[in-house]
């Protein structure tokens, strides 16, 4: 009997009155099975599901959601803690701060297949728009994903991914690009108009060509990412990649103050005794009631930035799109239909393009992946940075080789997806300042919202429906944000009279494109039939007429051609000033305040930081 008392069953151990009793955590040799480490995996998810610590930590919510108003609230001055990049969160934590970092970026992501899809680019109708900005945000959840991973490649030394939260979404170079070929298409008569001469028709054959291109093309960017980083720097200083992105965002403008007015591409946009049909009303182009639509929103943005939140500031581009579209809604400028008829559910190739090659949009093309890729560089550094991660060195190097790796091969396959290519955006960047959190899985949780947006087809429906001063409203603030960045990026420069003299010829002839689009079109008069030239041609007209394409291509020449020079005496430059690009570039207009809630061990650092 007392041998029996103190065996051990399959089924539990036996107590003194012979009662089996179930295996506990705490009995360890009835888990044998299961490793030492498992086991206490196990337990910290089970006690994380079922105490207070679990669920809230001890993080200061208030930090992070109360908006300052004055006379009412107090600033928040506690310091909040830090979270490392492998850490764990708290669960409730762990979902404010991915729905923080998606409603960050998802104004920035859906701007350029509204764009392209719609009327100023190749007005593929409702349908496909709506479809498209469904895809792109699947696949943005994806790219986000593999970019937090971070996978070392099976028998090399390469990387695929940051390892950070480095937030995925669509480049706004490559719509720059798509959105100058398809007006050229219109005007040379491959897009057709309809029988006014003015409202374009849907050209679905040549945004297939964009996406084909693009991915063929996207050969030569996964070559670039396994050049080392400082020889792309050198090619690319702060002098040409500030002058293009200040270009980039210029030219973008004019597309989201046209929307801003009444729309873009349509009869009431040319002709305006034609009044422009928004929901149930209908209001001439650049009318009060337009014009105040799309300030309702711009307005929220600047109002988020001075009054809101942490987490409000970081997603002011968002809510100023919500509350445009509540004031749409209210005034009956919204179009409830296309919600209506929109379908539950999305999902990639649901829609498909015909992809094809475009000889014309090669050269464009490469130029756009380089600034694909000299962006990675100086995004994936200020994401280290304000991680608390090293800035140098092999394993820094190695991060920035992991995520110009993946941006490269997710960006050139998005074209397969039926989406534009990909970049790494930058306002996440702020995000982790603000919040003082770098761990991973909120970069997760992120991915995981974004892939939930496009898989819900209302969610996409939503921006569809909305009218084109609400989308004009927003759209510009990011534009402005994407030339303010580049004008950010010229500040580290130098400023030698070689820097100024390479920067003056640049910034003539891309101010000339700017001004003055169709300045070069009438340049070659060739009327043969040899569609090889035809397209050589083609393409050189496009090169000169985009602005941030000729400013480049003629500065990089200028670059190489002359000599170095020693900075002017009396130069107030300070080395600080003078270090490369090492930080965030907001193209999707992310938070540019102070992030005075970001501090670090050292005064240094937080300036750096706050730099960001």
């Amino acid at each position: 009997m007392s041998t029996n008392l103190e065996s051990e069953t399959s089924f539990g151990k036996a107590n003194v009155t012979d009662v089996r009793v179930l295996p506990t955590l705490e009995d360890e040799p009835t888990l044998g099975h299961i490793p030492a480490s498992r086991r206490n995996k196990l337990k910290s998810v089970l006690k994380s599901l079922v105490t207070k610590e679990g669920w809230l930590g001890d993080y200061d919510y208030g930090a992070l959601m109360v908006p300052y108003i004055p006379y009412v609230t107090k600033k928040q001055n506690k310091e909040l803690p830090f979270y490392g990049v492998n850490e764990r969160l708290p669960h409730l934590l762990l979902f404010l701060l991915g729905l923080q970092h998606a409603l960050a970026m998802v104004g920035g992501l859906v701007t350029p297949p509204l764009l392209l899809a719609g009327p100023a680019g190749a007005n593929l109708g409702t349908e496909a728009q709506l479809y498209l900005v469904s895809a792109c945000l699947i696949w943005c959840g994806i790219g986000t994903c593999i970019q937090v991973s971070r996978v070392k490649i099976w028998r090399t030394n390469y990387y695929f991914g940051t390892g950070l939260i480095s937030v995925t979404g669509t480049s706004f170079a490559f719509a720059n690009v798509a959105l100058s070929w398809l007006n050229q298409a219109y005007t040379d008569g491959t897009c057709s108009y309809a029988e006014d001469g003015i409202t374009k028709l849907p050209c679905p054959d040549e945004f297939g060509a964009i996406l084909g291109t693009a991915t063929l093309t996207g050969i030569f960017a996964i070559g670039l990412a396994f050049v080392p980083p400082k020889a792309i720097r050198k090619a690319f200083p702060p002098l040409i990649t500030g002058t293009m992105l200040m270009f980039i965002g210029a030219a973008l403008v004019s597309s989201g103050v046209n929307n801003w007015a009444g729309g873009s591409g349509t009869t009431c946009a040319s002709d305006h005794t034609v009044k422009c049909v928004a929901g149930t009303r209908e209001e001439y182009w650049g009318s009060a009631s337009f014009i105040g639509l799309g300030f309702s929103c711009f307005a929220i943005i600047v109002l988020c930035e001075l009054f809101g939140s942490a987490f409000m500031k970081s997603a002011s581009v968002f809510f100023g799109l919500i509350v445009g579209m509540i004031i749409a809604a209210a005034t009956g400028y919204f179009d409830k239909d296309t919600i209506t008829s929109a379908p539950a559910g999305n999902f990639l190739w649901v829609h498909t393009f015909k992809l094809s090659l475009r000889g014309q949009l090669v050269l464009p093309m490469i130029a756009a992946w380089a600034v694909i890729i000299a962006e990675t560089i100086g995004n994936v550094t200020a994401s280290s940075d304000v991680s608390r991660l090293e800035i140098s060195g092999e394993g820094f190097m190695s991060r920035v080789q992991g995520g110009m790796l993946a941006d490269s091969i997710m960006a050139t396959i998005a074209g397969l997806a039926t989406v534009p290519p990909l970049t790494t955006f930058s306002q996440n960047s702020g995000v982790i300042a603000l919040t003082r959190n770098a761990s991973r899985s909120s970069g997760y949780m992120c991915a995981f919202i974004l892939f939930l947006m496009g898989i819900i087809g209302k969610f996409g429906a939503i921006f569809c429906a909305a009218p084109s001063s609400v989308i004009g409203g927003f759209t510009t603030f990011l534009f402005g944000a994407v030339t303010t960045s580049g004008v950010r990026v010229l500040a580290y420069c130098k400023w030698t009279r070689r820097d100024r003299f390479i920067a003056t010829v640049g910034i003539a002839l891309g101010m000339a494109s700017l001004c003055v689009p169709e300045w070069f079109s009438y340049f070659f008069t060739y009327t043969g039939s040899n569609s090889g030239k035809k397209g050589l041609l083609q393409a050189i007209v496009l090169i000169v007429e985009e602005p941030y394409l000729i400013s480049a291509l003629v500065m990089i020449i200028l670059n190489l051609c002359i000599a170095d020079e020693f900075p002017e005496e009396g130069s107030s430059s300070t080395e600080e000033q003078k270090r490369e690009w090492n930080e965030p570039i907001p193209l999707a207009g992310g938070p540019s305040g102070p992030l005075h809630h970001a501090t670090s061990s050292s005064v240094e650092r937080e300036r750096e930081v706050e730099d960001a």
